[in-house]
């Protein structure tokens, strides 16, 4: 998992400016983990990865008290100024580190993590998601991004220009089954993250050993790149990701 910092340093960098206010997206999440948790209520929510963190502070805005680890220390930066912009601060616990080795305690009653499981081996997702049952109150609620295999591969070689200078480019290892996401810029080199992917009956598999079980999943949507359309109610065998929402 070597990658995985200089990845995410370097697409923030890219990406500075573009991402920088919470969207209709952003709280279109905080509602999905709102009916997910089905309690009107104040909720403890962790967040993994929380990225420049539009989700975590839209889910402060709401009142939840929001703990958001992220590992780049530019993002967390991006975090704190997001916080203190929308007068969060109180209601948002900010961590720099790595949540594989960040102690935490078993008492949220939701743990998100969007659009980056994979990282690493299958023992790697394990050891996740047996610390995420640990995070988690019983009667709590994880909600996970999961990376389908068949759209990755389908889509592999699909090259883009994100901005003047600036390219990403997917591609798809059918041994590893990872989907492999490469960016770069003229005066860059480039990066890649390169993420497992799973289908539901895998993620089944991985949950050996926890008290979770796939409670439902809710597929992803699918982006035509010929089009550049994206349709966001597709079945299953097209879609690019599934929701998985896991339960005690």
């Amino acid at each position: 998992m070597e990658w995985v910092q200089e990845f995410y340093k370097e697409q923030y960098r890219i990406t500075e400016g573009m991402a920088d206010a919470i969207t209709k997206f952003d709280e279109a999440l905080v509602d999905k983990v709102e009916s997910t948790a089905g309690v009107n209520r104040q909720l403890k929510i962790l967040e993994l990865g929380g990225g420049l963190g539009l989700f975590a502070v839209a889910a402060a805005k709401r009142g939840h008290d929001v703990t958001v680890i992220e590992l780049v220390p530019s993002a967390v930066e991006k975090i704190h100024k997001l916080a203190t912009v929308h007068d969060v601060e109180e209601k948002m616990k900010i961590i720099q580190g790595d949540f594989y080795e960040i102690d935490l305690p078993n008492d949220f009653d939701v743990v998100c993590y969007w659009d980056g499981f994979g990282v690493g081996s299958d023992d790697d997702q394990k050891l996740l998601l047996q610390r995420i049952d640990n995070w988690l109150l019983p009667s709590g609620v994880a909600l996970i991004d999961v990376y389908t295999p068949w759209y990755w591969a389908k889509i592999s070689g699909r090259e883009m220009k994100i901005d003047e200078d600036s390219y990403r480019r997917y591609g798809f290892d059918p041994e590893g089954c990872r989907m492999l996401d490469t960016w770069w810029a003229t005066d860059y080199p480039k990066v890649t993250q390169s993420l497992r992917c799973y289908s539901p009956a895998d993620l089944t598999m991985l949950l050996s050993g926890t008290s979770l079980f796939l409670h439902s999943i809710k597929p992803g949507g699918e982006m035509d790149y010929d089009k550049w359309i994206f349709t966001e109610n597709v079945p299953l065998e097209r879609a690019m990701t599934f929701l998985a929402v896991l339960k005690k």
